[in-house]
C-alpha cells in the first residue's frame, strides 16, 4: 500500500530498491499494489515491472525536466479580474460604508501602518474582515480551476512504462477522488473479491488502466488540471483515500506493507516554530489522520472475521508501516521540492527506512499497538 505525497514519493522507490535486494525481502512483484498520487505513479511503475534503479531515473528526470507547464489562462484572467476590481474599489469607497470606516479606523490604531509589515497586515485584515466580497470576486473571476498542466507528465510516464496503457498481472487499485461528487474513485484492474461486491459501486474496473487514471490519482487540486475519465472528472485521491488500505483487501490481498512518507507523531512538548514548520504538521496530520482511521477500519474488521469465521471474510495481516524517521529532510517544502539531491536523499532514506525494518523482523500491527 502506497501512500500519497508529491515529491517524498522518491522515498517509496527506496523502499522497493531495499524490498527487492534484501534476502528478506519481496522475491518477485507483489500480487497486489493499492496506490494513491505519488503512490499510485510508482504503483504503476512497479506493475509495469520497471526496475528500482529506472525508478530512480524516472523520478530524478522529474527534478532535470518539469514536467509541468504554468496556464496562462489562470495569470491571464487574474489580470482582469484585478483591473476590473481596481475600477470598482475607488467607486465603491465615494459612499462608504459606516461598519468599514469603523473597522479601518480601528486597524489605524492597532497597526503600525508607517512600516511596510504593518501596512501589509492592515491591508489583509481589511480584505478579509471589511472586503471580504472583493476577495471572493477576485477569485470567481480567475477563469481557470488550475495552476499547471501536466501534460508533460504523462509524455513522461508514457516512456517510463512503454507506452500509453498498462497491462499487468499484478492487481493494481488507482485511487482518486471525483470533483464533482466529491466521492472516492477506485480504478481497479481485477474485479473486487466477492465480499467487496456489496461496495462494487465504490469501484471502478478497467482491466487496462490507462496514464490519464494514473494522472488523476496525481492531480492535485488548485495546483494540477482534473482530469475527465469518461463521464468522471478526477483529481488527487490524497484528499480522501491517501492510505489505500481497502481496495488492496478487495483486490484478494491477505498480507498488508503500508508504505508510509510521514514522520509520524511529534514528539511531546514539540510545537510549531515557523510558519514552515506549521505548515508540515497540518499536512502530516491530515496524512495520518486518514491512515490511522484505515488501519483501524482494518483491524476492526480482523477483529470481526476472527470472531465470527464467516468464509467471505479473511483475516488480513497488517504489517507495522514502513515510514521515515524524524529527519529535516522530510520538512513542509518536501512535498514538492523536486530537485535531484533531495529526491536522492529521500530514496535513501526510504532504503534505510526499509533495510532495517527488514533486519528487525517485520511486526504484524495491531490495536494494542500505536502508530
Amino acid at each position: 500500500m502506497l501512500s500519497g505525497g508529491g515529491a517524498r514519493g522518491a522515498f517509496q522507490v527506496g523502499v522497493w530498491k531495499a524490498l527487492c535486494e534484501h534476502p528478506r525481502g519481496l522475491r518477485g512483484r507483489p500480487a497486489v499494489v493499492s496506490g494513491t498520487s505519488a503512490g499510485a505513479l510508482n504503483g504503476a511503475l512497479i506493475a509495469a515491472d520497471v526496475p528500482p534503479d529506472r525508478m530512480l531515473a524516472f523520478w530524478l528526470d522529474l527534478a532535470e525536466r518539469p514536467p509541468v507547464r504554468a496556464n496562462e489562462v489562470f495569470f491571464r484572467t487574474l489580470e482582469g479580474a484585478l483591473a476590473r476590481l481596481a475600477v470598482r474599489e475607488p467607486v465603491r469607497g465615494v459612499r462608504p460604508r459606516w461598519r468599514e470606516l469603523r473597522i479601518l479606523g480601528s486597524l489605524l490604531r492597532r497597526h503600525r501602518w508607517y512600516r511596510a509589515s504593518g501596512l501589509l497586515s492592515m491591508v489583509l485584515e481589511f480584505a478579509m474582515t471589511a472586503r471580504f466580497d472583493s476577495l471572493s470576486d477576485l477569485l470567481d473571476g480567475i477563469g481557470t480551476s488550475y495552476l499547471f498542466d501536466t501534460t508533460p507528465l504523462r509524455e513522461r510516464l508514457a516512456e517510463a512504462i512503454g507506452g500509453c496503457t498498462l497491462r499487468s498481472t499484478v492487481r493494481l487499485a488507482i485511487n482518486a477522488v471525483d470533483v464533482r461528487t466529491g466521492g472516492v474513485v477506485r480504478i481497479v484492474n481485477h474485479p473486487p473479491a466477492k465480499a467487496s461486491q456489496a461496495a462494487s459501486r465504490h469501484y471502478r474496473y478497467e482491466p487496462v488502466i490507462s496514464l490519464d487514471m494514473i494522472l488523476a490519482s496525481a492531480s492535485i487540486p488548485l495546483l494540477f488540471n482534473p482530469v475527465q475519465i469518461g463521464d468522471q472528472l478526477l483529481w488527487d485521491g490524497g484528499l480522501l483515500v491517501n492510505s489505500p488500505m481497502a481496495p488492496a483487501v478487495a483486490l484478494g490481498a491477505r498480507r498488508l506493507v503500508p508504505v508510509l512518507v510521514t514522520t509520524g507523531p511529534a514528539h511531546p512538548g514539540a510545537k510549531p516554530t515557523t510558519f514552515g514548520s506549521a505548515i508540515e504538521r497540518l499536512a502530516d496530520a491530515f496524512l495520518e489522520n486518514a491512515y490511522n482511521i484505515d488501519r483501524k477500519l482494518l483491524l476492526d474488521r480482523n477483529a470481526l472475521a476472527a470472531r465470527t469465521r464467516a468464509p467471505e471474510l479473511a483475516v488480513v495481516e497488517l504489517f507495522r508501516a514502513i515510514r521515515p524517521g524524524s529527519s529535516t529532510l522530510f520538512d513542509a517544502g518536501s512535498y514538492l521540492y523536486f530537485e535531484p539531491r533531495m529526491l536522492r536523499a529521500m530514496h535513501d532514506a526510504g532504503e534505510h527506512a526499509a533495510r532495517a525494518w527488514l533486519d528487525q523482523g517485520p511486526e504484524i500491527d495491531s490495536r494494542d499497538r500505536e502508530e
